[in-house]
């Protein structure tokens, strides 16, 4: 057997399905990147969904992040300053009308801002279950005016161990 065959072999084992949702997974935690989270995961739990896998996210700025998780490699992420913009643009886009746009004002009332971490710079949903679950209310580096507030309890520690360290 030659080496061509060997080569020709092990592609033969591939299963190019694995490689396809490894590709999709790295894609979905690059756009969590570009919009400033840890994690797809973090992302996903802190948008609304809008249905037809498209989501809206009111970031920590104000503004708002509209996106798709299926198409996400073919729409690029699309920001608007307020969420009445959004509205303007989803009536014109998806041809809505009636108690659908109710129903789009109420999803849009419900999205949480975030909030974005003093330490790692990434956006965090302060009403996340999981931090009310543990009893966190806020973690601020600054407790009296509230102003420097983490992620996590270990944002948290880096920081403070970063501002020791410095001095």
């Amino acid at each position: 057997m030659s080496h061509h065959d060997d080569w020709e072999s092990a592609l033969d084992k591939i299963d190019w399905n694995d490689v396809l949702r490894d590709v999709d997974k790295k894609l979905l935690e690059n756009l969590a990147a570009e919009l400033r989270f840890k994690s797809y995961n973090v992302l996903e739990h802190a948008s609304q969904p809008l249905g037809d896998g498209y989501y809206i996210t009111h970031l920590s700025e104000g503004t708002w992040a509209f996106w798709n998780n299926s198409r996400y490699v073919e729409e690029d992420v699309q920001f608007f300053d307020t969420s009445q913009q959004f509205l303007h643009f989803a009536l014109e886009r998806f041809s809505i009308q009636g108690e659908e746009v109710e129903s789009l004002v109420e999803l849009l009332a419900q999205a949480r801002q975030m909030k974005q971490c003093f330490h790692c710079g990434f956006h965090f949903d302060p009403e996340d279950p999981a931090r009310k679950e543990l009893g966190i209310d806020g973690i601020y580096l600054d407790e009296e005016e509230q102003h420097a507030e983490c992620c996590s309890p270990q944002c948290a520690v880096e920081a403070m161990v970063q501002e020791w360290k410095e001095g």
